[in-house]
């Protein structure tokens, strides 16, 4: 997503000593385990979303359950599936510094930001988008679309002729043509969408804030955090590595005092993870992710240790600041996603030594998240909306199973597909 989020595939290190920070790094080795960390992530968010269709798979059928009651719990507050996208925005940390300096060294500073501001609304711009295809289904069983929807909807065909036209470019005699109006126009598009959906969101916050429960647009779900995440974390990207720590906690101080006064976290956890305000949590979250990266290429070990520690602290202060809650992007849930994320990464990377085979299928998922995102939601959400209740809810457990490793498999030929294809598109 984006060459903070899929770039990265082609990050290399060298052999550097005790570099400064992390966008110091040199470029002479590919960080695979950086490869197969992101493409984890992207390949539990969607086919764990897939599989909760299926409640005859019992525990399977949980991983992507969010619910106390219903879900795999694993910490205070904490469930399973609650992990998946702090790890994502963990993998975007890692590398989000040295994509920028890249971009900065071939296109200057200026252009740099302007990319990175432009991508990030564009995330958000996609998952309006997203929200926007959900509304129009719920059209077909009463939901009427308001004049937002309508909005969304125009830009939405805008940014969907951009994409043709990016796929027309592909033409060798056209491409000097439709390359560079396609992409502003697609990029333009779905920026403008971010824009507006971060209008709407805190309009509906300030509605819930003066009547709890009052909101009426409903845009804000995984995309939007991720893409304002990247927002918040921007200004950050290239400050020394104690610079990054000493922001990231004084908005996450921040962040905890307004989350700890009165119905805050009530509020908070009416709109998807927290909405916008949520959104500079998840913005803290990122920025500690990126200090551990800067960490990660001076000393591996204290990277992890550093990692470790928030955890603990984490689980710790949950006797004073409350269970850990994704909904709200509770400070205890910021501090053990950030620390959780970094253990987990330092598996794949220790794994990393013992991976001798080309047959690499977390690299290809992770090539490619953008796209794998827009296959699932429009070949497994169709699949999953169209088809009755006797094919997934009153599935057998073996009816089940079987559908699920038909959607690995077909996903993963995607993937392995658009990896060898070397094409992308990103955000």
């Amino acid at each position: 997503m984006d060459k903070c989020l899929e770039e990265d595939a082609s990050i290399k290190v060298n052999e550097v000593s005790t570099p400064k920070s992390s966008e110091e790094v040199t470029t002479t080795k590919r960080i695979k385990s950086i490869d197969r960390f992101r493409g984890f992530c992207v390949f539990c968010m969607l086919i764990f979303q897939f599989l909760k269709n299926f409640p005859s798979l019992g525990i399977l059928s949980r991983l992507a359950d969010h619910s106390l009651e219903t879900g795999i719990i694993i910490l205070p507050g904490m469930t399973l599936a609650d992990i998946i996208a702090p790890a994502f925005i963990f993998a975007i940390g890692l590398t989000f510094a040295l994509s920028f300096s890249k971009w900065q060294r071939l296109y200057g500073t200026k252009r740099a930001i302007i990319h990175y501001l432009e991508r990030a609304l564009s995330i958000i711009g996609l998952g309006t988008f997203l929200d926007l295809c959900n509304k129009v289904l719920d059209s077909f069983n009463g939901y009427t679309l308001n004049a937002f929807d309508w909005t969304i909807f125009a830009f939405s065909i805008i940014a969907i002729i951009g994409l043709v036209l990016r796929f027309l470019a592909v033409i060798p005699s056209w491409k000097k043509k439709l390359s560079m109006p396609a992409e502003q126009i697609f990029y333009i598009a779905l920026s403008c969408m971010g824009i507006m959906n971060i209008i709407i969101t805190t309009i509906d916050f300030i509605n819930i804030y003066n009547d709890f429960g009052a909101f009426k647009y409903n845009y804000w779900v995984t995309l939007q955090g991720i893409g304002f995440a990247i927002l918040v974390a921007l200004p950050f990207v290239k400050a020394k590595s104690w610079v990054k720590f000493l922001g990231a906690a004084i908005l996450f101080i921040a962040f905890t005092v307004f989350h700890q006064i009165g119905n805050h976290k009530e509020w908070l956890d009416v709109i998807v993870h927290g909405g916008v305000v949520g959104g500079f949590g998840w913005g803290a979250m990122l920025i500690f992710d990126m200090f551990i990266a800067d960490l990660y290429f001076k000393n591996k070990s204290n990277a992890l240790m550093t990692s470790i520690f928030f955890c603990a602290i984490g689980v710790f202060l949950i006797q004073w600041l409350g269970n850990i809650n994704m909904g709200s992007c509770s400070p205890t849930f910021i501090l053990v996603s950030v620390g959780l994320s970094g253990i987990i990464f330092f598996v794949f990377d220790a794994l990393d030594k013992f991976h001798k085979t080309t047959f690499d299928p977390l690299v290809w998922w992770g090539k490619n998240p953008i796209i794998m995102f827009l296959v699932e939601f429009f070949v497994i959400g169709v699949y999953t909306t169209v088809m009755p209740e006797s094919v997934l809810a009153g599935a057998s457990w073996y009816g089940a199973l079987i559908q699920g490793i038909i959607a690995v498999v077909v996903l993963t030929l995607i993937a392995y597909g658009l990896s060898k294809s070397k094409k992308s598109l990103s955000l």
